[in-house]
């Protein structure tokens, strides 16, 4: 469970190498031509040594970045980390040679936390961002200062202080919204991965019957062959009969594996109701057997024990049965004792309530549900019951979204306990 949990959290994380040797390229660049027309176009005096061995210290590290790796691999956390470490700091040092905080360019160092909370876990983001208001706040006090013939460049002090306070504050508000909505989108993606493997894991199973009639198909004719090998050499007169009898046996064989593949090819047709769908009441029977397995009590009640209700056919989908499947085996962890399924219908839909007796969802999640890695139930419940990634709920609402099927999930009112998830399925699709 630990490795599962490390792989996902470390989806879509490091950059391209590609990518960041363009980056830097570009930064090479920018800053080249900015300090030139700075010096020669608005009359600003530089410190050239300083700037040219600055600019170069990023050239030469970018040229270093080609035989340590592939153009397009992706660097490691490690890795990223360091690069886009060294690149604040030389950032900085441009920063402390053409004047500080009062250098409008300051503001570039937003661009590297964008770019780390967007592509790097907390660990390795806080550390940049602790590097960058460091850097930021030595950059008030110590610089060189802006040199101009012509005007008074007499930064004061509350200006200063007022740029640390707003790029203090963007680096945070960076932080938590561009780095929430990133991680939400690494968790949804990474949950949607598992979700289609599940479902294309359910999709093999279910074609299974296909591979048979391939597999009757193409060994139909070698042992068709070893058959008629086998009774012609049994009517050889120079054969000893002991040969003969094995070559009976052998015969017999292959008529047993061919009767064998015979039944396996019989592939049912697509058409037959039998097999493409199932009763409403059936498929309700074949969940509750997953309830039974857990030893729990169910019942199952179907409005006014209407037998065209219970008869109605759903179409066998692999997310149908997947997704009911989750919500049922979830209802079963939680209850103390029984778990009920309940089916209404109107002309438009078929409600189908699955509620258990436990101690219902928690409602500081309640309204979360769905969303992936939101377990369902409480901390006690959780401990009692063991807890997984929270994918469940996600997964079914998902596969069954698919569907057209909308999922509503509520606790019993009370002085009852317990949960109810209400599934809605439209009569008119048929799914």
């Amino acid at each position: 469970m630990e490795s599962k949990k490390e792989n996902i959290s470390s989806l879509g994380l490091g950059i391209r190498v590609k990518t960041l040797v363009n980056l830097r390229w570009i930064a090479v660049l920018g800053q080249t031509i900015t300090c030139f027309i700075v010096h020669y176009f608005l009359n600003f005096d530089l410190p050239w040594i300083e700037i040219s061995l600055t600019i170069l210290a990023l050239a030469i590290s970018n040229f270093a970045l080609y035989p340590g790796y592939s153009i397009n691999n992706r660097l490691n956390e490690t890795s990223t980390t360091f690069v886009i470490a060294a690149d604040i700091i030389q950032l900085a040092l441009m920063i402390f040679f053409t004047g500080g905080l009062s250098n409008p360019f300051v503001v570039l160092f937003l661009t590297h936390i964008a770019i780390t909370v967007t592509s790097l876990p907390i660990r390795s983001t806080s550390i940049l961002i602790i590097l960058s208001i460091f850097l930021i706040t030595i950059l008030g006090f110590f610089n060189y200062p802006l040199v101009n013939d012509t005007l008074d460049l007499t930064i004061p002090l509350i200006f200063i202080i007022g740029m640390w306070i707003s790029l203090f504050v963007t680096i945070l508000f960076l932080t938590f919204y561009a780095g929430g909505l990133t991680d939400d989108s690494r968790k949804t993606s990474a949950a949607l991965k598992i979700a289609e493997d599940l479902l294309v894991n359910e999709k093999n199973l279910s074609s299974l019957d296909g591979l048979a009639a391939a597999a009757a198909h193409h060994l139909g004719t070698p042992l068709g062959t070893i058959s008629l090998i086998a009774n012609e050499l049994k009517n050889e007169n120079d054969i000893p009969d002991s040969a003969k009898k094995d070559l009976i046996i052998l015969s017999d064989e292959v008529e047993k594996c061919k009767a064998i593949l015979g039944s396996l090819g019989e592939k049912p047709s697509s058409d037959d109701d039998l097999i493409t769908k199932i009763e409403l009441q059936a498929l309700l029977e074949e969940l509750c057997e997953l309830i039974k397995a857990k030893g729990i009590d169910f019942v199952i009640n179907f409005q006014n024990n209407d037998p065209n209700l219970k008869k109605f056919l759903l179409l066998r989908r692999s997310e149908l049965l997947l997704g009911l499947s989750n919500i049922v085996e979830n209802a079963a962890d939680f209850t103390s004792s029984i778990v009920e399924l309940n089916v209404s219908y109107n002309n438009e839909n078929i409600e189908l309530k699955i509620q258990d007796n436990g101690e219902g969802f928690s409602n500081s999640i309640l309204n979360r549900l769905g969303d992936p890695y939101v377990s369902s139930r409480t901390n006690s419940q959780k401990e009692d019951k063991g807890s997984g990634l929270g994918l469940g709920f996600f997964i079914s609402k998902t596969l069954l979204e698919r569907l057209g099927i909308s999922i509503i999930a509520y606790n019993k009112s009370l002085p009852e306990t317990g949960a109810i998830v209400s599934v809605i399925i439209p009569t008119d699709k048929r799914l």
